[in-house]
């Protein structure tokens, strides 16, 4: 019986949560400055995405986190060479600079992928002093 009891508590506690956490809502049972506190920690890890698509549709999804600037360099066409110095393929690669990232970065790899398997993002990470 206090297992049913526990679970229905749990249950209702993580539906309150996802009903109630928008990215501006505000606390009851937090203090004025936990409610900034936790908004500030939201937008520190707030996600952007970056996307290339073509006509079969998306090849790949770069989604970064908060930073402090992010430059891209489209179509980077360069050889790639096998370890024993035979040629492979001509890669085209779309340079992706990303200044002070303050968590995760992810790669998502699309269905075009499959046609176009040689367009690769190459993630560069710049930490500033």
């Amino acid at each position: 019986m206090r297992n049913r009891i526990f679970f229905g508590l749990l249950v209702c506690l993580v539906l309150f949560l996802a009903c109630f956490s928008s990215s501006l809502a505000y606390y009851n049972f937090l203090s004025p400055e936990g409610n900034i506190y936790l908004e500030e920690l939201k937008e520190k890890f707030r996600e952007k995405e970056i996307v290339l698509k073509k006509e079969e549709g998306m090849i790949w999804t770069v989604i970064t986190p908060k930073n402090s600037g992010v430059e891209t360099r489209q179509a980077v066409k360069e050889a790639v060479y096998s370890e024993d110095g035979k040629f492979e393929a001509v890669y085209t690669f779309t340079d992706i600079i990303i200044r002070n990232p303050q968590s995760w970065t992810r790669v998502v790899w699309g269905f075009a992928s499959k046609f176009h398997p040689y367009d690769i993002p190459r993630l560069h990470f710049v930490f500033d002093s």
